[in-house]
């Protein structure tokens, strides 16, 4: 197995050589806040935010004027199986109406000044279905996370990700299931409204992937290029890449998550440049999230991991920078 993670190799070094965080520009945002509110406990966590903003964009005071939101979308064999509500051909439907800036998260991004950049990658080819073969071979997955840095292309300040793609959830509760154990039917737990029949096949698909690609949950990276998608293994890429470039993240949905755990198995503080949206409906998600460590930001009920919830964040988080720059209330 180790010659077939190889091509692996460079991911895990750009993992290892990932910069600290501004030590000065977080002590800067915490002493200005003292001095201008006296309390700034009384802001709660937008105290903590400001700051956070503040250390990983480096400088101060922390600013959100190049906003981004990068979706990744791809498609997956096993949605052929049962375990998905959607076909490729909806995900292109849905990628067009993104496209022609028709959707929900076009017009909170448009509120927001938010640039939108969607990336297709490959929908009309999907990955094997991971019960039969490897979704992707480590060096297929090694370049696809290498695409994912393209959403750093146009120097956003701050950056927030979402995925697109049928049967995505289910590559994700795969990964989840290799990289924390558990039974399969934990990870796969569906929000409200799915039939039991697909939350049965879903288990039952992840079981038979985890069977075949015995000893995967060895290497999370080698876990992502077996089970995930190349909608995960972008998303990975630009958590690497907005490490590298000083550029705070925003996660969405429990797809992105599951990249974010990806990467914090590699380096336990390798996602502390990111923070999570939202909590979706899925159970799965909240149960993620307390293993990476990250509490959401807002709680608002929703169902999608398309971008929708980490968008809507930009807002709170320009939010906590405007304390740092707007004049005291007395």
């Amino acid at each position: 197995m180790g010659e077939a993670a190889r091509p692996l190799k460079d991911v895990r070094e750009l993992i290892a050589r990932m910069p600290a965080a501004d030590a000065k520009s977080a002590q800067a945002a915490s002493e200005a806040l003292v001095a201008r509110y006296q309390r700034p406990e009384e802001f709660g966590r937008l105290s903590g935010l400001g700051r956070w903003l503040a250390s990983w964009q480096g400088r101060y005071p922390p600013r959100i004027e190049r906003p981004v939101t990068a979706i990744f979308v791809s498609g997956h064999g096993l949605a052929d199986s049962g375990v998905s509500f959607i076909s490729s051909a909806g995900v292109l439907k849905r990628l067009e109406a993104l496209r022609a800036g028709q959707t929900a998260v076009n017009a909170i991004a448009s509120r927001e000044g938010v640039t939108i950049r969607a990336f297709e990658l490959a929908v009309e080819s999907p990955t094997p279905n991971i019960a039969e073969a490897a979704a992707m071979t480590p060096k297929a997955c090694a370049s696809t996370i290498a695409y994912g840095f393209e959403a750093l292309a146009e120097d956003p300040d701050t950056l927030a990700i979402g995925v697109m793609g049928a049967g995505v959830g289910t590559a994700a509760a795969a990964i989840a299931c290799a990289l924390y154990g558990g039974d399969p039917s934990y990870w796969v737990r569906p929000g409200p409204g799915t039939p039991p029949e697909i939350a049965r096949k879903r288990a039952e698909l992840v079981t038979t992937a985890l069977a075949r690609h015995r000893g995967v949950s060895e290497d999370p990276l080698l876990a992502l290029a077996t089970l995930g998608g190349r909608e995960i293994a972008a998303s990975v890429g630009a958590i690497i890449a907005a490490r590298h470039q000083g550029v705070p993240v925003i996660l969405d949905g429990f797809a992105t998550a599951v990249a974010a755990a990806v990467v914090k198995a590699v380096r336990p503080d390798g996602i502390d440049h990111c923070v999570v949206a939202n909590r979706t409906l899925r159970p799965a998600h909240e149960a993620l999230l307390e293993r990476i460590g990250l509490k959401p930001l807002m709680d608002l009920g929703l169902m999608s991991g398309g971008g929708l919830g980490s968008t809507l964040a930009f807002g709170l988080l320009r939010s906590a920078a405007a304390l740092h720059t707007a004049s005291p209330d007395g």
